[in-house]
């Protein structure tokens, strides 16, 4: 017992080998995860720009319950005493057609909407947010 303990006292610290397996085993660990975080944050992104085009459907809702909705489709002009927060385009365009509320010119159609599409409606949205 008393050789292992003098082994062990003489033992300064890592050798090379040590090391460089630790490192190779970081380095694999990173690599796993960083495509996973990154796509874990462009997942939020999309979901964030989703939920910012249902938000603005829903001011253009209450616009149209409050006034009459006789100028319809809505821009984000018309739209500024119901939008309590900055948009990232303020180049959409929110329409009724008397069953379905869209919007258009919104990054949220490139996301939810199907390929080429214009215009997303709300059920497009809130079906990706419920299914991504």
């Amino acid at each position: 017992m008393r050789k292992h303990v003098k082994l062990l006292k003489k033992e300064k610290g890592m050798t090379l080998i040590e090391l460089l397996a630790v490192i190779i085993i970081i380095a694999i660990i990173l690599a796993i995860a960083i495509p996973i975080i990154a796509n874990v944050i462009g997942q939020s992104r999309d979901r964030a720009d989703v939920s910012e085009a249902l938000n603005i459907i829903s001011a253009a809702k209450l616009k149209h319950a409050q006034e009459g909705g006789n100028d319809l489709p809505y821009t984000a002009g018309e739209l500024a005493g119901y939008i309590d927060f900055e948009t990232n385009d303020n180049n959409f365009q929110v329409s009724f057609n008397g069953t379905t509320w869209s919007i258009s010119g919104h990054p949220a159609v490139g996301i939810a909407g199907t390929n080429n599409a214009t215009s997303v409606t709300e059920g497009q949205l809130r079906n990706y947010l419920d299914n991504n």
